[in-house]
């Protein structure tokens, strides 16, 4: 290219605004090609930790047990302990079997409605082996703020008598493997708009067709 660097090798970054749960940031001297491949790569290629297998022990409630391992499957969990974790695929404590402290975490829920009024079991209801992967608190700073959210995720709603116990093992996934482990919610990205005055137009062989029209040619 004629001694040229390209700006697609020398990317830069610039932090604008970093949350718990929401970064803004600019993306300079390359081109969208390289920005649509990071913005797939935050959705697909960043490992996360995901609810991968329950074992339903007791059930009596409306949902079937099929529905209720989907809802679990889609709780998000804190996933900092992920880049320590093995693939269960690939752990040789285990042989695969991904039930091992090194490539599992283990959850317990245990709910039953013993009163008149409606139990609704949530996220908060469920206990993790880990301390440090537990599911997401949406009523910290910068997150929401609401009553709703702050009794958790819904998994199931109880009435008088019904009861529901159940284990589950969290794995190590990305999102390539399963929406499920998706490391963002949106990536969303923003052009800025391209700015021409006369100065940058002051001849058509510097900007061809594109300065030509600027001027009105």
């Amino acid at each position: 290219m004629d001694g040229q660097k390209s700006y697609q090798r020398y990317p830069t970054i610039k932090i604008r605004e970093l949350k718990h749960d929401y970064a803004k940031f600019e993306l300079r001297n390359t081109d969208a090609s390289v920005a649509n491949a990071l913005r797939r790569v935050m959705i697909s290629e960043v490992p996360t930790i995901a609810i991968d297998l329950v074992e339903i022990e007791v059930n009596s409630s409306v949902l079937g047990d099929e529905f209720i391992a989907h809802r679990l499957g889609l709780i998000p969990l804190t996933s900092e302990r992920a880049m320590s974790m093995r693939f269960s695929r690939d752990c040789d404590a285990c042989d695969g079997d991904g039930q091992c402290e090194f490539c599992s975490v283990e959850f317990h829920l245990r709910a039953k409605c013993i009163g008149d009024n409606t139990l609704d079991v949530t996220s908060k209801d469920l206990y993790s082996s880990d301390h440090t992967v537990v599911p997401v608190d949406f009523s910290g700073d910068g997150g929401f703020d609401n009553g709703e959210e702050q009794r958790g995720i819904t998994i199931v709603k109880l009435r008088k008598g019904q009861e529901l116990r159940l284990r589950a093992i969290a794995r190590k996934g990305i999102g390539k493997d399963h929406a499920k482990c998706w490391g963002t919610g949106i990536v969303d990205v923003k052009l800025d708009a391209v700015r021409l005055n006369d100065e940058t137009v002051e001849t058509d062989d510097q900007f061809g067709e594109l300065g030509a029209h600027m001027r009105g040619g």
